[in-house]
């Protein structure tokens, strides 16, 4: 039966998730990747084990799959409809070296992996302690020196110019080729995310986690991205 609201088993509807979802709201999104997977592969091996956190919708994991045909994946997603679409996506690429489970990074195996994604994740997750614990959980599942990716939308809404960040969220979905009401939709839900933290919160939830040698590979607009170690 076809997702209402994901309609991953409709070819059109995928190819256009994949040009206009993530891509149209995240400056650079395929460099993005390409730096990630770069930086992966600095510590990785050949047949290196990669967790990926929020791994639905599939675009991180098909990526990766392409890049580094030895590397097998091991992604979680609480929503089954966007595990449904991640195998869509992803699976034609990973083939058998994708392993999706429905849960969080609490559901996933303890054995130690290689790496760590966590890419447009954390800014759907409470700053009341959850935040601090997905990021203890991933530690614990790393060998020592393994890297963790992690991107995310970073937004002080206590700071004078968040209406102009907020602003030029929108401006960049629509110069994507977003429709005004999808856009609107999503700046308004951005707007009351009190999930969404400054850059600075999440460097200090990384050091508090346990992680290391942090450094700032990507940024796009109020979007960051950093690779940090064990």
């Amino acid at each position: 039966m076809t997702n209402k609201s994901f309609p991953y088993d409709d070819p059109e509807w995928v190819a256009r998730y994949i040009r206009v979802g993530p891509p149209a709201f995240l400056p650079g999104h395929a460099g993005m990747l390409q730096m990630a997977a770069i930086l992966l592969a600095e510590r990785m091996p050949e047949d290196g084990r990669l967790l990926i956190i929020g791994a639905g919708g599939g675009l991180e994991a098909s990526y990766l799959a392409g890049f580094a045909k030895g590397w097998r994946f091991t992604g979680v997603d609480p929503s089954p409809a966007m595990l449904d679409m991640a195998r869509t996506i992803a699976g034609p690429v990973a083939g058998d070296r994708l392993n999706l489970i429905a849960g969080t990074v609490s559901d996933a195996p303890a054995e130690p992996f290689d790496a760590a994604t966590c890419i447009l994740v954390m800014g759907l997750i409470p700053d009341d302690g959850s935040k601090l614990k997905t990021l203890k959980e991933i530690y614990s599942r790393l060998k020592t020196g393994a890297p963790l990716i992690l991107v995310d939308q970073c937004i002080d809404r206590l700071a004078p110019d968040v209406a102009l960040r907020l602003d030029r969220y929108a401006a960049y979905a629509r110069a994507s080729g977003v429709d005004a009401e999808t856009v609107n939709a999503a700046r308004e839900k951005l707007a009351l995310n009190d999930c969404v933290v400054a850059p600075d919160r999440n460097e200090a939830l990384l050091m508090e986690a346990g992680f290391n040698a942090m450094e700032t590979f990507y940024v796009g607009m109020a979007w960051r991205g950093w690779v940090a170690y064990t």
